[in-house]
């Protein structure tokens, strides 16, 4: 089964490409007299190549260049790369697809010069004419990816991965059966990102069919989801996103419902989710839209990196999401006739606008595992019917429906309505609340040159002299649109990472000046540096040209129409002004996102 997930056509196209196309091209563009190729460890190999000089050859060896391992993984920087195939067009029967070694040819062959017959070689001019180092050098870090090592799913995802990026049509014919309909991303990205199904490879420059039995057209991803042809596609593109996410627990949990297409020995890396018992109803606020109520226990099951708590985002693998809106005490939860207590609880009313019911079957063969004592191995395309999900369930002393009405506590009251109650394979993602609150301590020390910053590393856009809480536009938006207009005032100003006590954001008893955010202040001395006076008039944004101050700025030698007002004949400019001190194009970027 493993030899399903592999990629081999990166390894093979690189081979090629050394073997082959390189020393084809070089014979065509210079005097080659020799070309030999020896590999160094795993992940390097020298190039020598001759060149005829006259009666003799000149020797030029290139030691230590990259080549990929079994799996096509290059190592940069001691980490895992890997360079994405290219299909040229989105039919893909007819597309042709060039690996790492065509686009590596491609790149060496639009650089390589032809040498004049007159050339006097020596090995200075040698290297200089044919840099392969560092051309190899430079295609590998501004073309190859880092690999996604997340868990298991992102990385085999990424080594089958092909891009289209000129496609027109997001559904085209010969796509079926060669790449996945459900891996590709959500957005702008779809359908120009694709996996090759489990029963393609590419060979050569073209993707070929080599099984065409339908569960074979799907990816490593969506061939590990049971049930999957009672899922909506939308949904399915979602649950398969959603596995990359999925973060890797301490102690693996091999789901109750499988598929049988588990790669061989799979591990912690693999089974990166949990077998809770779900409750499919609406019960109070927490369940709400896309709310999940926990128990404690479940929580703690959850322990990967700590306990879930509120705000933490869970999966399962038919595309249902959701944040965790309640951890409650056991005993609070809803509970099975025989007082097992429900470990989580998610709102049946979602089920019908995303149609992907299969969760729903998965519960009921997860009951069915359960009393079996073994897992359920449920294929793609190849699901039990619901006559024999019922039969399966009255011989194993369950409801032949698979809905009964739940109590509230051991021994409280039940419930108002029945449920669909049953194990389903869920994962936590690396979408974590305590990811999402960060802030900027004080100095703990005088002369320290930056502050402590609370549970993560040092933010992109924020100078690390400053201090205070950070939020990025989609805090910001959730606060607006929730009506909390001082919260957001105070998260922009006093409360901002970004706040600094100055004349500008003070007033004369010295109470911050609640109008102006930082990135306002920021924004106007960039605009002013360039001539440009933004100022707040009644509410309006007024913007007027405006000399740049004398201090920190640079004399022209004579006054030059400003580029931006050009048929104004007032706007000359006798000096250019300097940017902010540490100020940086990410926090402009993010000043723009906010306006």
């Amino acid at each position: 089964m493993s030899d399903l997930f592999s990629a081999p056509w990166h390894k093979r196209s690189y081979e090629r490409f050394l073997n082959e196309q390189l020393p084809r091209l070089l014979a065509a563009r210079l005097p080659l007299a020799g070309y030999t190729v020896q590999p160094e460890d795993e992940y390097h190999c020298q190039v020598s190549v001759e060149i005829t000089v006259n009666d003799h050859a000149i020797a030029v060896d290139y030691p230590h260049l990259p080549q990929p391992d079994e799996l096509g993984l290059f190592s940069l920087d001691e980490q895992p790369y890997v360079v994405i195939p290219i299909a040229s067009q989105e039919y893909l029967e007819q597309a042709s697809v060039q690996c790492v070694g065509e686009q590596m040819h491609a790149y060496l062959a639009a650089r390589l010069g032809q040498a004049s017959a007159e050339m006097a070689w020596d090995e200075p001019v040698a290297r200089a004419f044919l840099p392969l180092d560092g051309w190899f050098h430079d295609f590998l870090h501004a073309t190859a990816q880092r690999l996604d090592t997340t868990n298991w799913y992102s990385r085999h995802t990424h080594l089958r991965r092909l891009l289209i990026p000129s496609r027109k049509k997001v559904v085209a014919p010969g796509q079926q059966g060669r790449v996945d309909p459900f891996e590709t991303p959500e957005g702008p990205h779809i359908a120009r990102v694709f996996t090759i199904a489990l029963g393609a490879e590419i060979r050569g420059e073209t993707i070929d069919i080599v099984d065409d039995r339908p569960e074979a057209g799907l990816g490593q991803n969506a061939a590990q989801i049971p049930f999957i042809e009672h899922d909506d596609a939308n949904r399915l593109l979602m649950g398969v996103n959603m596995m990359r996410q999925a973060i890797v627990p301490k102690v693996p949990e091999p789901a109750l419902v499988q598929t049988g297409n588990a790669p061989e020995g799979a591990g912690a890396d693999f089974w990166c989710g949990r077998n809770l018992l779900t409750a499919f109803v609406a019960w109070g606020e927490g369940s709400t839209e896309d709310g999940l109520i926990l128990s404690e226990s479940c929580a703690r099951r959850l322990d990967y990196p700590y306990p879930a708590e509120p705000g933490d985002k869970l999966s399962n693998r038919h595309g249902t999401k959701g944040v965790v809106g309640q951890v409650l005490p056991d005993d609070q939860m809803p509970h099975l006739a025989d007082g097992t207590p429900v470990e989580i609880v998610f709102s049946f009313a979602g089920l019908h606008a995303r149609m992907n019911f299969g969760q729903i079957r998965e519960a009921l063969m997860g009951r069915i595992a359960r009393a079996e004592g073994q897992p359920a191995i449920v294929p793609p395309f190849h699901a039990p019917t619901a006559e024999e999900l019922h039969a399966r369930l009255v011989a194993n002393g369950l409801p032949e429906s698979g809905i009964e009405r739940l109590r509230v506590g051991k021994n409280g009251p039940e419930m108002p309505y029945p449920s669909t109650v049953g194990w389903v394979y869920w994962y936590r993602l690396n979408h974590l609340a305590k990811d999402k609150l960060r802030a900027i301590g004080e100095p703990e020390a005088a002369g320290q040159s930056a502050p402590t910053e609370t549970d993560v590393a040092p933010h992109p856009v924020f100078p690390p002299w400053d201090t205070g809480q950070m939020l990025d536009s989609l805090d910001l938006n959730t606060l607006r649109q929730a009506g909390a207009v001082h919260i957001t005032r105070e998260a922009l100003t006093t409360r901002s990472a970004r706040w600094r006590k100055t004349p500008a954001t003070q007033s004369e008893s010295g109470a911050a000046a609640m109008q102006f955010t930082p990135y306002f202040l920021e924004m106007a001395e960039r605009l002013a540096a360039a001539g440009i006076a933004m100022l707040l008039e009644k509410e309006h944004l007024v913007f007027r040209f405006s000399q740049p101050e004398a201090v920190n700025s640079v004399r022209l030698t004579r006054r030059q129409r400003h580029p931006w007002l050009r048929e104004s004949r007032e706007a000359k400019v006798t000096t250019v002004g300097a940017p902010p001190p540490g100020s940086s194009s990410a926090a402009l970027r993010a000043f723009t996102a906010l306006v």
